[in-house]
């Protein structure tokens, strides 16, 4: 029993990603593939316990209204792009806020049309149904023991945590100017940002595995990229392969080293949808970004030491 607790709810996740992969195959229509989808999965399925603190309506609103603000801004907001994915977050984290939830992967939804100009309302449906599975899933699984329900309390926006979200706004929109303006999206590819947002804030022991987070996030990006090269560019096997052996690679890694982190996934299945010319330098890009967000997380959570330190530095000698 306690074996089956932890293999069904991955091959649930495995069995929708190659589903939703499957999908868009059939349908020609990558628009259908929403990479963030295997995050939600590990999250809400995969880990023992939910990795947000939110409840299952408060979920599926969040991100939908998140990827209709995404496309939505690539449809009726024509600024550059260096000024609208700043927009992009600051909405995003203002739907995370509202719903009083911690449900950070919401910026994943709504950042990723605007990085790579998405207009469809497939993207949405895609966005809305898939999260709609995942969580019936759970409560299947929940109904059934397989997995610990999860309790929702509410997070309130006090101005402590406002205060805090405000800077992580703006560091990530900070990071994101030089890769925005020379076109290299990849290093600041959504999964990422959302990585930022949940090592950086309060409680996070994310920091405290940084060389495992980091570790995680470069083998998600290389077997991504390895299996859809090799596999669909190369033997011209079915995308849908390519994305079960993805996901399989990264849901076993992160079931074996106990650290469930959902970014990994989308990072995992995002070369699916990116163009072929992209893939070799797909998983340099990613690692480097990675490096930054990480170091940008480090330095936010250490905010007031560094600080002190400085002040102390520049502080005249007697």
């Amino acid at each position: 029993m306690q074996t089956l607790r932890k293999i069904l709810p991955a091959a649930v996740s495995l069995l929708l990603a190659a589903g939703m992969a499957a999908a868009s195959e059939l349908l020609h229509d990558k628009e259908i593939i929403f990479p963030e989808i295997t995050a939600v999965a590990i999250g809400a399925l995969v880990a023992p316990k939910q990795s947000w603190n939110t409840s299952r309506l408060r979920l599926l609103l969040t991100i939908t209204a998140a990827a209709v603000t995404g496309v939505g801004l690539v449809l009726f907001v024509p600024i550059p792009l260096v000024f609208k994915l700043p927009l992009a977050i600051i909405c995003a984290v203002a739907w995370v806020t509202v719903s009083k939830t911690e449900f950070l992967p919401a910026i994943s939804a709504c950042v990723l049309p605007v990085l790579l100009g998405t207009r469809s309302p497939v993207y949405i449906g895609s966005v809305a149904v898939m999260t709609s599975l995942i969580l019936l899933a759970q409560y299947i699984l929940e109904r059934n023991g397989f997995r610990e329900k999860n309790t929702f309390t509410p997070t309130e926006p006090e101005k402590k945590l406002l205060t805090l979200r405000m800077k992580q706004i703006a560091a990530a929109s900070v990071i994101c100017i030089l890769p925005t303006l020379s076109r290299e999206i990849f290093f600041i590819a959504p999964p990422l940002i959302v990585a930022f947002f949940e090592m950086s804030k309060p409680g996070s022991k994310l920091l405290e595995r940084m060389p495992q987070v980091l570790m995680l996030i470069a083998a998600a990006a290389v077997s991504g990229v390895a299996f859809r090269f090799v596999l669909t560019e190369k033997l011209g096997l079915p995308l849908t392969v390519s994305a079960i052996l993805s996901c399989a690679v990264i849901l076993a890694a992160v079931c074996k080293i106990k650290l469930y982190f959902p970014p990994c996934g989308a990072i995992a299945t995002l070369p699916l949808i990116i163009p072929e010319e992209a893939l070799l330098k797909f998983p340099f890009e990613i690692s480097a970004g990675a490096l930054v967000f990480t170091a940008a997380a480090f330095a936010l959570s250490k905010e007031h030491i560094i600080i002190v330190k400085v002040k102390k530095i520049l502080r005249p000698q007697n």
